[in-house]
């Protein structure tokens, strides 16, 4: 959070700047919600609520929730970076006029084909698969977890 908030209010410093920040801090639709709710709310705040106060806390199921949570907004950071950063109507030239028939100056929408969706599973896939062979192979893992095998 503290690093998207820095980001975004040295973007606001550059004069150039300031519409494409407009457009995803405030006026952006579903970019905005998705960057207010799903990034900031939800994978910012909520898990640091459940990380830090007692009870959840000390709850295994509210920490793998939390976990959960915070990997939703990095999802939700994704898609308002790439997405809502390219959905921006910009001005190429400036200060001219570029005219075309391909809807200059709307917000464009975007909406993934199944296979974007199966490449972007698939390359989650792999990522675990990956993950679990690293664990299987390489010594990463404590073989107990005992306090007599575990070095304090």
């Amino acid at each position: 959070l503290y690093f998207w908030a820095v980001y975004h209010l040295t973007n606001l410093y550059m004069a150039e700047h300031w519409g494409a920040e407009r457009f995803i801090l405030l006026e952006g639709g579903v970019y905005t919600a998705t960057f207010w709710l799903g990034q900031v709310l939800l994978g910012g705040l909520v898990p640091l609520a459940l990380f830090y106060i007692r009870p959840f806390s000390q709850s295994r199921a509210w920490l793998v929730t939390g976990a959960a949570l915070v990997i939703l907004g990095g999802l939700a950071q994704m898609y308002v970076t790439i997405i809502g950063g390219q959905a921006y109507p910009l001005e190429i030239f400036q200060g001219m006029e570029v005219k075309s028939s391909f809807f200059d100056g709307q917000v464009a929408s975007y909406t993934p084909s199944s296979p974007e969706v199966l490449l972007g599973i698939g390359g989650v896939a792999i990522a675990l698969l990956m993950t679990v062979v690293a664990v299987r192979v390489l010594p990463f893992l404590p073989q107990s977890l005992a306090d007599r095998d575990v070095a304090a």
